[in-house]
């Protein structure tokens, strides 16, 4: 088999590389339009891992941050809308935790990321609040569409300090936020 076909999983050389740019050129040729969930799950594990790591410089870590969303992005199409803002919330509230927020970098933009969450929840907040009064007992699709939610929301637990007061987004935001306690 070569190296471009998706049985092979991610080609070996990229695994143990601690620069991006090939994988990055890589990632721009056709060998990977037919790739399968697994290899964008194993990418975004790689990806973020790579940026997790410290001993890399903040600029290296980044672009592996940016390769965790592009395999996330990737993966849309096979999941829900829900799963892959949890998953790029998770990949960004770290991004803005350990490089701070940028208006410059869409990955560290934190107004988008809250809006983003925030349009992707699927109801409103008052309907949440009712949904979650008796969610033990409820139906399964009402649990599994309320930890959705929270899945969403809890990444930004530990940004809660740079949600700024008189922001209508951050606002909503953190009245979202003050319903995890109460998800399943």
């Amino acid at each position: 088999m070569s190296a471009s076909t998706p049985g092979d999983g991610i080609p070996e050389r990229f695994l143990d590389a601690a620069s991006p740019a090939e994988l990055e050129r890589y990632l721009l040729t056709s060998a990977v339009e037919d790739w399968p969930r697994e290899l964008w799950v194993q990418l975004r594990v790689l990806a973020v891992g790579r940026m997790q790591s410290s001993a890399l410089t903040h600029e290296t870590r980044l672009r592996w941050g940016r390769l965790a969303l592009s395999a996330i992005a990737a993966m849309a199409r096979l999941q829900t809308p829900q799963q892959t803002t949890a998953d790029s919330a998770r990949a960004r509230a770290y991004m803005i935790l350990e490089f701070g927020v940028s208006d410059s970098d869409a990955a560290r933009d934190l107004p988008a990321l809250c809006s983003e969450i925030l349009r992707n929840l699927g109801v409103s907040l008052e309907a949440a609040e009712r949904l979650t009064e008796d969610w033990r007992s409820a139906p399964r699709e009402r649990m599994l569409q309320l930890r959705r939610i929270k899945s969403m929301l809890t990444p930004l637990l530990p940004l809660h300090a740079l949600l700024k007061e008189g922001d209508p987004v951050f606002q909503e935001t953190r009245s979202w936020m003050k319903l995890i306690p109460h998800l399943p």
